[in-house]
């Protein structure tokens, strides 16, 4: 019960601060943005931050899946090892397997207060596979329900 409620407050903080910070640049009357830091090794007075527009719309419920974890190695993706289905390289902490009846290439998702992208295929409906960094790791996070919301404009 305690993982659960953790869970829930989680999740309804992180879609606080969305909506407080879309809000508030709405109410600037400026194109809506948010702040993300990029992955270069840049010195501490170099600008390690860019802006990412915000499209409009909102998170929709699209009810509770299976979450499992894969890693980029050949028994998690097969002949297809670090390689995504859409194309697009494989980054942990975004890509994410989902079915192509749930959920086009690109879709992002909000699961457990991380936001996804739907990258790979390989996984029925109802079914979200997390990318992670290794194939111990994926067998240790095992298997979860969660409840998973959709990006919708």
């Amino acid at each position: 019960m305690r993982a659960w409620t953790i869970f829930k407050m989680g999740l309804v903080g992180a879609l606080t601060l969305t909506m407080t910070f879309h809000w508030k640049v709405e109410e600037a009357k400026a194109e809506p943005v948010a702040i993300v830091a990029t992955d270069s090794k840049a010195a501490p007075a170099e600008n390690i931050f860019y802006a990412e527009r915000i499209p409009d719309g909102h998170w929709e419920p699209t009810g509770t899946h299976r979450i499992t974890f894969y890693c980029p190695c050949r028994r998690c993706n097969g002949k297809n090892a670090g390689r995504t289905a859409s194309g697009a390289e494989m980054t942990v902490g975004r890509t994410v397997a989902a079915s192509p009846k749930e959920f086009p290439f690109g879709a992002k998702l909000l699961i457990n207060g991380e936001i996804y992208t739907v990258e790979d295929r390989g996984v029925g409906v109802g079914h979200i596979d997390i990318l992670v960094n290794s194939h111990h790791e994926a067998l240790d996070k095992g298997v979860k329900r969660l409840e998973v919301f959709r990006w919708t404009e």
